[in-house]
């Protein structure tokens, strides 16, 4: 797949969670505007050659578009189900355009960071960071790309945030939330359209109750 090379070096780098959402409803361009051009993406979350690959050695965008698809194609689902699965899956094809543009700039780990990916997923070595639960591949991998490369991290995963805290150097981070009230306080989107996006991740199974703004 042929891309157009962005000129300027990522400074954040974002997990499956914040790409999902913000793609979820259709807010592609906001994320650009709030944490810059190009986007790192570790390849564990992004593959540009996803198509070609077996279901199993997919990333987790590629896992979620494919499983989109099948929704949308489930004859035990109703129909409005059925035609917002397919929505879905379509909105998350746009990182494959974001991809050719050079909005995305996929990430190859180092080997430093791929030791600290596997601390991280490791069911025992995980706990030297705080955690019961070893971290999924993706919020690992994004963790060791922003420690390592001093880049600020995107995430909404809680677990992921506590074992940031454990590093000598952690980097700045962004949740959701944080991202819309910056976008509101930047003038890029109005209070109640920040309420109003983050309404509609709700909705499609984000987990964060409380609104952007009272």
């Amino acid at each position: 797949m042929k891309r157009a090379v962005s000129s300027q070096s990522p400074e954040c780098v974002v997990d499956t969670v914040v790409l999902m959402y913000f793609f979820f409803v259709d807010r592609a361009e906001l994320l650009l505007q709030l944490v810059g051009t190009p986007i790192a993406v570790p390849r564990i979350v992004f593959d540009p050659d996803d198509d070609n690959a077996p279901a199993a050695a997919k990333s987790e965008l590629g896992r979620s578009i494919a499983y989109q698809r099948r929704l949308a194609v489930d004859p035990a689902r109703q129909h409005g189900e059925q035609v917002l699965a397919s929505v879905r899956a379509e909105r998350l094809t746009r990182a494959d355009e974001m991809y050719r543009t050079g909005e995305f700039a996929v990430i190859d780990m180092t080997d430093d960071e791929r030791r600290t990916l596997a601390k991280l997923t490791s069911p025992t070595r995980c706990r030297g960071f705080g955690l019961k639960f070893p971290l999924q591949a993706g919020e690992a991998a994004c963790i060791a790309i922003a420690v390592h490369r001093n880049m600020t991290l995107a995430t909404d995963d809680s677990d992921a945030l506590k074992a940031l805290k454990f590093f000598p150097r952690p980097p700045e981070y962004e949740r959701i939330r944080k991202l819309l009230i910056r976008a509101a306080t930047e003038g890029l989107v109005t209070r109640d359209e920040a309420n109003r996006i983050h309404v509609e991740m709700r909705s499609s199974g984000f987990w964060d109750s409380r609104l952007p703004f009272p």
